[in-house]
């Protein structure tokens, strides 16, 4: 039997404490979040992250991009109005991910992409804003596996905002990461022997019945629309009867993720 992992109710664990730190803090911290207005995915997204901050007491402000993205989030990461600031994807033409971060600054970075937050969560500092999927994926693995210290985890993917923070947090807690990217030779041999299979590749399918031993565990960070709607990495199908545990997409890390990023807007705060 395969147990179908949701994160809702450790997200709303997450939510308590962002509650109790928002009423310590006496306002409501507020978030600048830039989009394609256009963009119905971006734009259905956002409706739900502002409906769970409104629910913790943090507000967030959905903003159109102008004809200036550049000049738009300087003037966001100026006003003394604004505690944080994050972008939706897809970003407008010739603003990359890591551009954006550097002109809105550390303080008001809410996504955890700014290269001084990026190089606190290296260095292991645990008051670091590390991003929110990562810290979430952190939260989840300790829910499923307990204490982490030696545990064996194959991590695939290796992206700056998944991947790579999410090896250091788990080196952190104490497991063993070995971390799976599109070179890994016999990816298979890696994650059928882990106790845990964390998988943020992007890749529909990408983890099947041979990538996962008999009552294997799988993590599944993926979120990929298709024309059946939208699934993640593992071969959800394949999986069940076979491994012991697969997260729900997008129910399983997704919510934590909401909360967790509602977690780095209150600690952007001034006064936090």
């Amino acid at each position: 039997m395969t147990e179908v992992f949701t994160g809702f109710a450790l997200a709303a664990q997450v939510q308590a404490r962002t509650r109790s730190q928002v009423k310590a803090l006496g306002r409501a911290p507020v978030c600048a979040s830039l989009l394609d207005p256009g963009n119905a995915p971006a734009a259905a997204y956002l409706a739900r992250q502002q409906a769970m901050a409104a629910e913790a007491g943090v507000e967030i402000r959905a903003i159109g991009w102008g004809a200036d993205p550049a000049a738009q989030l300087a003037a966001l990461a100026a006003d003394p109005g604004i505690d944080a600031v994050m972008t939706l994807y897809p970003l407008p033409a010739g603003l990359t991910p890591e551009r954006a971060a550097a002109i809105i600054g550390p303080a008001k970075d809410a996504d955890g992409l700014h290269p001084l937050n990026a190089g606190a969560v290296l260095l292991g500092d645990p008051a670091a804003r590390a991003p929110a999927t990562a810290q979430a994926s952190l939260l989840c693995a300790r829910e499923i596996l307990g204490d982490l210290r030696g545990a064996e985890i194959a991590l695939v993917g290796a992206s700056r905002l998944i991947g790579r923070p999410l090896a250091m947090l788990l080196a952190d807690a104490g497991a063993t990461v070995t971390l799976c990217h599109v070179a890994t030779r016999d990816m298979a041999a890696h994650t059928r022997a882990a106790d845990l299979i964390v998988t943020a590749a992007g890749v529909a399918g990408l983890i099947g019945r041979d990538h996962v031993a008999p009552g294997g565990r799988v993590l599944d960070l993926a979120i990929i629309r298709t024309a059946r709607g939208l699934v993640g990495d593992a071969d959800m199908a394949a999986l069940l009867g076979h491994a012991a545990l697969v997260s729900a997409v997008p129910d399983g890390v997704g919510p934590v993720t909401t909360a967790c990023l509602i977690g780095n807007i209150v600690a952007a705060a001034p006064g936090r």
